[in-house]
């Protein structure tokens, strides 16, 4: 039986390392809630970005879940909610899609 969610070995890598860094900041600010809270939610932008289709858009966060996990959690909270921002606009239909996709869709 196939897991339906697996990552590759370089998104371990990237969760390891931002775990890492949290847990740095954790340990240096003695505040553990912070840390703890930024990691689930960019877990939680990451895992809603491949069904929302977040590559197709024209945004500085159009990376994919690894990538956008990385960006949700180092900077947050200003990326958690710009993902939100940007989620809103999609799912409203009012965010435009990236240059590529608009010409390769019109041909």
């Amino acid at each position: 039986m196939k897991p339906a969610f697996t990552l590759s070995t370089k998104a371990w890598v990237a969760v390891c390392l931002v775990a890492g860094v949290l847990g740095v900041f954790a340990i240096c600010s003695r505040e553990i809630l912070i840390p703890v809270t930024a990691f689930c939610t960019a877990g939680i932008a990451a895992f809603d970005s491949g069904p929302v289709g977040l590559r197709r858009y024209k945004t500085g966060l159009a990376y994919g879940p690894v990538g956008l996990f990385v960006v949700c959690a180092l900077l947050w909270p200003f990326s958690i909610i710009w993902y939100f921002v940007v989620r809103v606009r999609i799912a409203r239909g009012t965010m435009p899609l990236r240059e590529e996709l608009k010409q390769g869709h019109a041909a």
